[in-house]
Order: C-alpha cells, then sequence, then structure tokens
C-alpha cells in the first residue's frame, strides 16, 4: 500500500511533502495488497425509495459497478469484472494525474456531503486499505468549490466509467437526476 500511496504522492505533489489528507502505512507493505479505488455519483436528494447511486470499485483483482437505492444504500444492481496488478498500477496513475486523493486547501465544504448540492450530483472519492479509508473526499455539480476534493472530478469519473466494460449499457436504466 505505501508503494501505491507514494506513487499517488509522487504524481500529484511533484515529490514534495503535502498535507495529509490519509494515514501512511509502514513501507514494508507491497502493492499487491487490497487496497481499493471507489468513486461514487450520489442522485439528487428526495425520498429515500428514489434516490440512486453508481458506485465504481476497483483494485487490482476485480473492478465492480453497483447501483444503491436509499440512503442507507442497499444494492439493486451489480456487475463484477476481473482486473489484474498491472492494470490497476496504470489506472492508480491515471487518478493520482488528475488528482484523485489532493485536497483542496481553498475551500471550507464539510467533510460529509450529505444534503450539499441537492439538486446536483456529489462524487464520493474513496481510497480504502485493509478496511481504513486512506482518503476521502468528495465534489459536486454544483461548481467548483463545492466539495473538498481538488481533483479534476470529471476525467476521475470518466477514467472510472471506463474500468466498467459496457458502462453506458448497463447504466443506461439508471436515472440518478429522477
Amino acid at each position: 500500500v505505501n508503494l501505491i500511496v507514494l506513487v499517488l504522492d509522487l504524481v500529484c505533489h511533484g515529490g514534495q511533502k503535502p498535507e495529509p489528507t490519509y494515514r501512511r502505512k509502514p513501507i514494508r507493505e507491497s502493492a499487491q495488497s487490497d487496497a481499493t479505488v471507489s468513486l461514487t455519483t450520489n442522485g439528487i436528494v428526495h425520498a429515500d425509495e428514489l434516490h440512486l447511486a453508481i458506485r465504481i470499485t476497483v483494485s487490482a483483482n476485480q473492478m465492480e459497478l453497483d447501483v444503491t437505492q436509499g440512503y442507507n444504500p442497499q444494492v439493486i444492481q451489480s456487475k463484477t469484472f476481473v482486473n489484474n496488478q498491472e492494470a490497476f498500477t496504470v489506472f492508480l496513475k491515471a487518478i493520482a494525474n488528475r488528482g484523485f486523493v489532493a485536497k483542496s486547501k481553498k475551500t471550507k465544504a464539510p467533510a460529509d456531503p450529505s444534503g450539499q448540492c441537492p439538486l446536483g450530483f456529489r462524487y464520493i472519492l474513496n481510497l480504502n486499505q485493509d478496511g481504513d479509508d486512506l482518503s476521502n473526499l468528495w465534489a459536486s455539480s454544483c461548481g467548483t468549490a463545492v466539495g473538498n476534493s481538488a481533483g479534476l472530478i470529471t476525467t476521475i469519473q470518466t477514467l472510472f466509467q471506463y474500468q466498467i466494460p459496457n458502462y453506458q449499457s448497463l447504466t443506461s436504466q439508471v436515472n440518478l437526476s429522477a
């Protein structure tokens, strides 16, 4: 994991010591770990039974697409695909280059995105290792100043969608705006 975190640090911060946005793990841990990165796109705020979200989770072994319903998310659709270490490494570098773990220093946005940007989308960016959130940031479709992520969310979202074969057809019936 430290190798993953180190790669993300170097790519995002050019080798400079960043403001910590996650806890560092011992360096002896390898990149062949159970680390996962995920992007959750939450739909507009309305009735529990109508609220939908799309979560894409990527690890060294698999890519998973989940469609969830409600504010206590219940998975209503799921699809899993096989991944490999090299593809995962390249993907991590790509999202790191776009600021996946970069925390905005200019925002006073709350850490919790709940209720923020209620008529738009909230994007939750998560890096997890051994059940611990090493980075948990968010952005929204309500403008560049809303959220605590400094990442390029449109590009990050596209990169995550590209990890899921047939993403468009798998999500064509999911309306996050209705």
